[in-house]
């Protein structure tokens, strides 16, 4: 039982440098950054979301928590979705269903709203797909990066001022 918790731990500590690589590494959304969507954001009850690469589905924990959502998350690392999956059993959470894939895999017509926490490497490679796949009324929810082709329709700043959330549409 000690060894397999120390392997699980090592390996979990080890991932974000693994993923490096892949330029997309597990960072989990700040608390102080979904304080402030909470304050500023006004999203429809009932709706769907989609969170690509959420590592443990912090944020999707939040939307479905604090706004209603219904949704599904996207990512890879093995890790950090049996704990995604674990958390959510633990704390009963029904409306979201975790799918282990690439999220540059993923099928973004049906969603109202699709949230992002990527690198800007990420979000270039990503641009086109995401924009072409959308729905007229679906929102971009971008945590602290810019799109490089497309201009936010609201800027969500922080107590310091400094630009924290990016709202798009298509």
């Amino acid at each position: 039982m000690v060894l397999s918790f120390t392997i699980f731990s090592v390996t979990l500590f080890l991932w974000p440098i693994i993923t490096w690589f892949k330029r997309a590494p597990y960072v989990p959304s700040f608390d102080s950054h979904l304080r402030i969507m909470k304050q500023h954001l006004r999203l429809k009850k009932w709706s769907t979301i989609v969170d690509l690469g959420c590592g443990d589905g912090k944020a999707l924990r939040f939307f479905a928590k604090e706004f209603g959502l219904k949704g599904n998350w996207y990512d890879l690392n093995p890790f950090v979705i049996w704990y995604g999956k674990f958390s959510n059993r633990l704390l009963w959470y029904k409306d979201i269903s975790l799918i282990r894939s690439n999220f540059k895999k993923a099928q973004l017509k049906n969603y109202a709203y699709i949230y992002l926490y990527l690198w800007p490497e990420q979000l270039i490679f990503m641009e086109d797909r995401i924009f072409d796949g959308l729905w007229d009324h679906t929102i971009i929810i971008s945590n602290s990066f810019v799109f490089v082709k497309h201009t936010p329709f609201e800027v969500i700043h922080d107590a310091h001022n400094k630009k924290v959330i990016y709202l798009y549409k298509k």
